[in-house]
């Protein structure tokens, strides 16, 4: 290995010389390098603008390099002309992919629909970096035929795959469920069409413990992949989470059109994500509002807006106006603001996003880490910051982030790393919300003397305490719980329910849940209405407050309890069938993990009587 080492040494080095901009690797690239052109399997978790893709992109000029050395490995010594194989999931991540190595002096194509001359220059095996997402790898014929010839059996010196943290979520199903992506699942046909012992080298920011075994798993790793990990740690990023109220009508954003009009361009750059493209859609057109006259630069035509959009219903021509434009690669790059989903956060690179702003938490760890990943590329100061509401769905670990009861920093990092090394920053106003409140760097009055970013006052400012509040026991929760749950049934007795009980009620564990959390603030139906957007009926909310008031005040035991809201409300719905009157609603899921139709909570009432 020492040996092997200095070649592979004076290899990249020597490759190095080829490219202006890059004097050295860092040790990680360097490690995952070595290992993956040494012949191993290797997993690099390397944090958002770490520089991934340089290492795949030396990669074939380091084997050509390694070809005239007496310890050259084994699957590099036929290989005449190395290339690789670069699996990448989304079409814009490999367009975006194939132009960055273009600047290097690198050929790079796309799998993915190529001109015919692109395609003869392929099939004659006269490209260093081949890239296509699973789908044109797996199930066309013509490129599995490609990679079975003899020459691509000699030349392919590694398969890579990026973003690879979504090949479990993607290409496996859940409960029964359809998979997503099926052939994410079907990568490591791949590797059976190529040379034996070419290495795989899979590539994330985000991959926690479980994530990582699974990907071992599906890509058939070896049982002595190396793997490399670098803490993602982006203490350029200070981290924000904030709560609004569900009424809050964009006004958590007043900040960012306020700079905007005041700075214009100087005011930099904002990503705002949404969930749903529907959301994009009213962000976008209340800033365009907001910011009036200040939307646009010069005359008012679309090209000249300081606010764009980007979600997978645009348009590619509108795509990559966005896209150029926010770079800076565009002569019309006057865009400060885009407004997108998930479609815009893998592996895309603006290196001088000052904000990135989640309107709604993230579904997942892994969607919130490449998100945040967006903002600071430049290695400047930049801000992270998620505005969430109760009840907004995401998962258990997001929602632990978003109440905010703990370091965002450590919760966040050491979420993805083995040996939960972050720790939060000195001074706590440079780390995140939570350290900010107990910040004292100020040592003469053990204080701190810097303000909450604007962002987060001017939310706090519009936040009400409740005037009342009640003490409660532990009983008191267990049967405001168990009262709950005998509601939610109530609603769907007698009904054959195509979701679960929870989905199809809109009463869900986790709303449960909340509902008991801020038990000692619930006194009127209103309350309920303005705090909990679920409950979007006033039949909900009062329903709720009834068994609220029969809890505190009426101090039934269980027994009393249960067969009171089982005598009041399934003799009131069986003669009221409008009763939840929930209409069913389909809509398109804009994240880039669902592409059929799924059901949205709340509007995806799915009932049909049982007769």
């Amino acid at each position: 290995m020492a040996d092997v080492g200095k070649d592979v040494d004076v290899a990249i080095s020597k490759a190095l010389l080829s490219i202006e901009s890059v004097d050295s690797l860092k040790p990680e690239q360097h490690q995952v390098l070595e290992n993956f052109l040494c012949g191993r399997d290797v997993v690099g978790l390397l944090p958002t603008g770490f520089g991934k893709s340089l290492i795949y992109q030396l990669a074939p000029t380091v084997a050509k390099n390694l070809r005239s050395s007496a310890l050259c490995p084994e699957h590099i010594k036929t290989a005449e002309f190395p290339s690789l194989i670069i699996l990448s999931p989304l079409l814009a991540l490999i367009n975006d992919q194939v132009l960055e190595a273009r600047e290097f002096g690198l050929s790079a194509m796309s799998l993915c629909d190529p001109s015919p001359t692109e395609e003869a220059q392929i099939l004659s095996g006269k490209v260093r970096l081949m890239f296509a997402n699973p789908e044109t790898l797996v199930l066309d014929e013509k490129w599995r035929d490609m990679l079975l010839t003899e020459r691509f059996q000699n030349n392919v010196v590694g398969l890579v795959v990026d973003e690879v943290h979504k090949t479990p979520s993607w290409g496996e199903a859940k409960k029964g469920g359809k998979a997503f992506r099926e052939t994410f699942a079907r990568i490591a046909e791949l590797r059976s069409l190529c040379k034996h012992g070419t290495p795989v080298l899979a590539l994330t920011a985000s991959a926690d413990t479980a994530t990582r075994k699974d990907i071992v798993r599906l890509l058939n790793l070896s049982k002595h992949t190396v793997f490399v990990e670098r803490s993602p740690n982006r203490t350029n990023i200070r981290l924000s989470a904030v709560r609004i109220k569900p009424s809050d009508d964009f006004a958590c954003l007043d900040w960012l059109v306020t700079g905007v009009k005041k700075y214009g361009s100087e005011f930099g750059k904002a990503v705002i994500y949404c969930r749903d493209f529907k959301t994009v859609g009213a962000v976008y057109c209340h800033l365009v509002a907001s910011l009036r006259d200040e939307a646009y630069v010069g005359v008012r035509i679309s090209r000249n807006c300081r606010v764009g959009m980007y979600h997978s219903e645009t348009l590619p021509e509108k795509k990559e106006h966005v896209l150029s434009s926010f770079r800076g690669t565009s002569k019309f790059s006057n865009l400060s603001v885009v407004i997108a989903t998930t479609a815009l956060s893998m592996g895309v690179n603006f290196p001088d996003v000052r904000y990135v702003v989640m309107y709604g938490p993230p579904d997942n760890m892994e969607d919130l880490m490449q998100q945040i990943g967006r903002a600071g590329r430049d290695n400047l100061p930049a801000h992270g910051i998620m505005y969430s509401y109760a009840q907004q769905r995401c998962d258990d670990n997001v929602r632990q982030y978003a109440k905010g009861t703990s370091c965002l920093r450590a919760t966040l990092y050491n979420h993805f790393e083995s040996a939960k090394s972050t720790v939060p920053l000195e001074p706590g106003h440079d780390c995140c919300t939570v350290c900010h409140k107990t910040c004292n760097c100020n040592t003469s009055s053990e204080s701190c003397d810097v303000p909450s970013p604007v962002h987060e006052m001017s939310v706090a400012a519009t936040e009400t305490i409740p005037s009342k509040v009640r003490s409660v026991t532990d009983e008191q929760r267990e049967l405001l719980t168990e009262g709950l749950y005998q509601y939610r049934y109530s609603l769907v007795k007698n009904k054959r329910l195509l979701l679960s009980v929870g989905h199809t009620t809109g009463f869900t564990d986790a709303f449960i849940e909340s509902i008991v959390e801020k038990s000692p603030f619930i006194f009127s139906a209103k309350y309920i209405l303005d705090n909990f957007p679920e409950i979007y009926s006033e039949q909900h909310a009062h329903s709720i407050m009834y068994i609220v008031n029969k809890v505190f005040n009426d101090n039934l035991d269980i027994d009393d309890l249960l067969e009171a809201i089982e005598a009041d409300f399934e003799s009131e719905i069986a003669q009221d069938p409008s009763i939840p009157d929930i209409p069913v609603t389909w809509s398109n899921s804009d994240s880039d993990n669902a592409c059929a139709e799924e059901p949205i909570l709340w509007d995806e009432f799915l009932y049909y009587d049982s007769d």
